[in-house]
C-alpha cells in the first residue's frame, strides 16, 4: 500500500512539473518573463517541496 505521504510528494512534484509547462509555453508565446514570477518561483518551489515530503522520516 502507497502512503499518504508518497501520494502527497508526487503530487507536488507533478503539479510543479504541470506548472512548469504552462510557463514555458507562455513564454514562448511572446510575453516573455524579465524577472522571477510566481509560476517559476512554483515550477522550482513545488517538485523540491514534494522530494522532502518524499524523503522526509515521518512516522
Amino acid at each position: 500500500m502507497v502512503s499518504m505521504q508518497a501520494l502527497i510528494g508526487c503530487g507536488l512534484v507533478l503539479t510543479g512539473i504541470l506548472i512548469e509547462s504552462a510557463a514555458s509555453r507562455h513564454w514562448r508565446a511572446g510575453v516573455g518573463a524579465d524577472r522571477l514570477d510566481a509560476r517559476a518561483a512554483l515550477a522550482l518551489g513545488l517538485p523540491a517541496l514534494g522530494l522532502a515530503v518524499m524523503a522526509a522520516p515521518i512516522a
